[in-house]
């Protein structure tokens, strides 16, 4: 796969950095799930996937209808709910439906799984829609946009929140907004047949700022 110019755009993603990308429905994750294991493993940085509610099971599966191989060998794995196992799984976060109870259940073992990581890592965030499924109020859904908050300016991580737009827009309290906001750059993707076209909606890096591209991965097998 042609991954030059994506290696460069998250070169140019600085130490601390929460990272929104947003996408619509279709394949984009699969490839952004390659792109980043090879990315980390070029660049010899630790990759750790949140993985909540088995999305990281999902993205797989799909992966292997279109002849995409992904290897987790050395990707480490924090897991929220779910039942199937994926990659080295250095902590698991009980969920609870309150989410005071699964904020600290969340910050307990992130903690633990930041101290078995060597940093500067990438922290890629699947399946974050699942989180906000349960949420009843604007209160209930500010605790969550807190916590996300907290992490922005933590220099021992870049982190990237892949989020299907669609799905975000439809829930009862919809998060994506207090989410721009909070993310320190704004992506938008959106698929053709080889690859992505990217657009950079806003990005502390003037570098990134305002850069429209494409990522073209050339085939999907590889």
């Amino acid at each position: 796969m042609e991954w030059k110019r994506a290696f460069e755009i998250a070169d140019a993603i600085l130490p601390g950095e929460t990272v929104l990308v947003e996408y619509t429905t279709s394949y984009l994750p699969e490839f952004f799930l390659k792109f980043f294991v090879e990315y980390s493993r070029e660049r010899r940085i630790p990759l750790l996937i949140d993985d909540d509610f088995d999305s990281l099971h999902t993205i797989l599966a799909h992966a292997k209808f279109l002849e995409l191989e992904i290897d987790l060998d050395d990707v480490y794995v924090l897991k929220t709910g779910g039942r199937i196992e994926l990659g080295n799984i250095v902590a698991r976060v009980p969920f609870h439906p309150d989410p005071r109870v699964y904020l600290r259940n969340y910050e307990e073992a992130s903690i633990k799984a930041l101290e078995r990581i060597p940093a500067p890592f990438i922290n890629l965030v699947l399946g974050l829609e699942t989180i906000f499924f349960p949420v009843r109020s604007p209160l209930e859904l500010y605790h969550i946009l807190l916590s996300i908050q907290r992490f922005v300016g933590n220099r021992k991580r870049k982190a990237f929140y892949l989020i299907n737009r669609a799905v975000m827009e439809n829930l009862p309290h919809n998060p994506l907004p207090e989410l721009e906001r909070i993310a320190t750059t704004l992506m938008v993707l959106k698929p053709y047949h080889t690859g992505a076209d990217l657009s950079i909606k806003k990005a502390v890096n003037p570098v990134l700022n305002g850069m429209k591209t494409k990522v073209d991965a050339g085939r999907w097998s590889g």
